[in-house]
């Protein structure tokens, strides 16, 4: 059934590092010294239901020198990188043929976040040629496709911040601008705990069982003992016992900036903790932010966040 499920193109970005606070919350947040220091997150995830609480971000190797010796309990790990996929349609099947091909061919990642538009992994250099490979095998992709690989170009990064302003909006911007937030009720926060043969196992049932359903958002990340911790959003309560299941709301936005997010993720996070409302899953990739709230917590959210940015 993989062949029939349809992928816009793969993108891989190398040369970056992976920092991970646990213990989340305490002070300062890792994604406050990042804005303090102007240092740019490419991707994020951030955990406060597991025994893990957490927040990790990606960044480009040239912040390495800074970090590393920045916190002691912060863990720095190098030569990592982002590849990112484009799916035609989140729907349950579709991730279901994922989880099961990782499964059954025991592929490592750190981490797995959804945007609007795209799922990305965060895998070490090692890993990445087996994930392009099962991509590009398991799913239809265009014929002309390759793994596009975006290298960095410090001017052309410079012409864009000139060109267009917003891009570094944090800079500039009393409200950071925003194309628009989405808020999406009545859905499940579903958390489960595998090892490479029960994700194999729920990866099938889950390819079965999901023909016209859709999944609003997922995170994941691997444990150093090969354990994989799902966290999808859907929008049915929980067909597959034994996980942890959270009624919630899916909050996200996403906006001009081009993943140049400078402090964006920490204003957005500083200001729902200032009104006291917690988040219990959130995740950043391209140029989305996705916070998962617990039920009947988003429309105060929403009405939050405006004081912080732009929703036309």
């Amino acid at each position: 059934m993989t062949g029939s499920f349809k992928i816009n193109g793969i993108r891989l970005n190398r040369k970056f590092i992976q920092v991970t606070q646990e213990d989340f919350p305490s002070s300062p947040p890792l994604y406050e010294v990042l804005e303090s220091g102007k240092m740019n997150m490419v991707c994020m995830v951030l955990s406060t239901l597991s025994e893990r609480p957490f927040v990790s971000g990606t960044l480009a190797s040239t912040y390495f020198g800074q970090l590393v010796n920045k916190n002691a309990q912060w863990q720095c790990l190098p030569d990592v990188c982002t590849l990112s996929v484009y799916p035609h349609h989140y729907n349950l099947e579709f991730l279901g043929a994922l989880l099961h091909m990782l499964g059954t061919r025991k592929l490592g990642f750190h981490y797995l976040v959804s945007s609007h538009s795209m799922l990305t992994f965060v895998a070490r250099e090692s890993q990445v040629a087996r994930l392009i490979h099962l991509l590009s095998t398991g799913f239809d992709l265009p014929d002309s496709h390759a793994p596009f690989e975006q290298e960095e170009n410090d001017e052309l990064a410079l012409f864009i911040k000139k060109k267009y302003p917003e891009t570094r909006a944090t800079y500039v911007e009393e409200r950071i601008k925003t194309y628009g937030m989405t808020l999406i009720k009545d859905v499940y926060l579903k958390g489960y705990e595998f090892t490479f043969e029960d994700l194999s196992g729920f990866g099938k049932k889950l390819e079965k069982q999901g023909k016209g359903e859709r999944f609003s958002h997922i995170t994941a990340y691997m444990t150093p003992d090969q354990r994989i911790h799902l966290y999808p959003v859907t929008g049915k309560p929980d067909d597959n016992p034994g996980g942890m299941l959270c009624p919630a709301e899916l909050l996200s936005f996403y906006g001009p900036h081009f993943g140049d997010r400078y402090g964006i993720m920490s204003r957005a996070l500083k200001c729902l903790s200032q009104h006291d409302i917690p988040v219990l899953q959130a995740g950043c990739t391209g140029a989305s932010i996705c916070m998962v709230l617990s039920r009947a917590r988003g429309e105060s959210a929403e009405q939050a966040l405006k004081d912080v940015f732009e929703n036309p």
